[in-house]
């Protein structure tokens, strides 16, 4: 009785340290958290295996991550996937449906951000103007205008001043037949009369003033439709033309001239190009292509295309991410409490057992220690 009382003993005592010591073993992994002192010796085992190796486990867990689970190879197959294609085409076509349905303007997102987007557009669009104004003036300051003219506006230039002078005898002539003509002559004849005195104006007693003016009308008419009066004016019209033509630009046009010219060609243009319209129309009907290509094949495309381009540069895109530096980061902002409890919700049911096996071992030891004991 007393051996078979001896044995039990000895299991029980081996099976109690055995199971303590893998219980005591489980809580050393996290506690103590921290360093602990007796009078100013560390003691032994502290802090706990996990506080004390935190850093090396978590670039360690970042790195098994990135080379093992999260690796390029893994996000190019979630890239390919069906279901993320579908996934992202949806979305797109989602959103470029409700663009157009609530009519959002490029201003609409502009306010969101709250920057003066159009004052700033309208700054830059004057001065990129002025400033090629400037150049402009600075390079071709010198040159001919005839120079400066594109060739088929400078032919044009030169057909229209062909028609000049028909232009001028036509409208003479039917300024002489108006009634206009008529009257600005006969007072022309008037004052003649009135200012030459009576030696002149005894003209009048062969002929009345209606008829010195009808003589005149009809020889006046009748010189302007001389082709000699046309090629003389139309010589004079040619010079002045080509005498124009050939000046240098800061001729016709001097630096004073060139700085308003200048800011009223761009006040001009920057009025024309109207950017305050263009940001308060809905996107719609500012690119209507660009929605019906989205609607149709375009959302397709445009996601092939982005898979595409990704997949090729995840590596790099990984690389720049540092992934596993990121992980390492969030790991140790993760308090050990925390830590602690994760991995004991993970693994409850191991440690259990392992907790348990300490007392199965422990008992199978004593009762070797106990038969042992006997036979000593």
């Amino acid at each position: 009785m007393t051996i078979i009382l001896t044995i039990i003993g000895m299991m029980i005592i081996g099976s109690i340290i055995g199971g303590f010591t893998n219980f005591v073993a489980i809580k050393m992994l996290f506690h103590p958290y921290h360093e602990k002192k007796i009078f100013g010796y560390k003691l032994p085992f502290t802090p706990g295996l996990i506080p004390k190796r935190r850093n090396e486990l978590s670039e360690k867990v970042g790195q098994m991550v990135t080379n093992h689970l999260l690796t390029p190879e893994v996000f190019k197959e979630k890239l390919v996937n069906p279901n993320t294609k579908s996934v992202l085409e949806d979305t797109i076509k989602v959103q470029f449906k409700t663009l157009k349905e609530k009519n959002y303007t490029p201003q609409d997102f502009i306010n969101r951000i709250d920057y003066p987007l159009e004052e700033k557009l309208n700054e830059t669009l004057k001065h990129t103007i002025e400033q090629k104004v400037d150049k402009y003036y600075e390079i071709h300051q010198k040159d001919a205008i005839h120079s400066l003219i594109p060739e088929e506006i400078y032919e044009d230039l030169s057909r229209q001043v062909n028609r000049v002078t028909p232009e001028i005898l036509s409208k003479m002539d039917i300024y002489l037949a108006s009634d206009k003509g008529k009257n600005d002559i006969y007072t022309m004849v008037e004052e003649f009369f009135e200012q030459k005195g009576k030696m002149v104006g005894m003209i009048q007693m062969f002929m009345t003033t209606e008829d010195i003016v009808y003589k005149v009308r009809k020889e006046l008419r009748n010189v302007i439709k001389q082709e000699k009066i046309h090629n003389m004016i139309d010589l004079q019209v040619q010079t002045q033309y080509e005498k124009w033509m050939s000046k240098s630009l800061d001729e016709v046009v001097t630096l004073g001239r060139k700085d308003k010219a200048k800011v009223l060609i761009a006040e001009e243009i920057t009025e024309s190009v109207n950017v305050h319209k263009y940001l308060n129309t809905p996107l719609y009907e500012l690119v209507p292509s660009l929605f019906e290509y989205m609607e149709g094949k375009g959302t397709e495309r445009f996601i092939d295309y982005m898979i595409q381009k990704v997949g090729d540069n995840i590596s790099l895109i990984l690389e720049r991410m540092k992934l596993a530096e990121l992980i390492k980061e969030q790991i140790d902002r993760f308090e050990l409490s925390y830590l602690e409890k994760l991995v004991i919700e993970i693994s409850n049911k191991e440690l259990k057992l392992i907790t348990l096996l300490g007392f199965v071992l422990g008992g199978i030891i004593g009762l070797f220690q106990g038969i042992i004991a006997i036979f000593v």
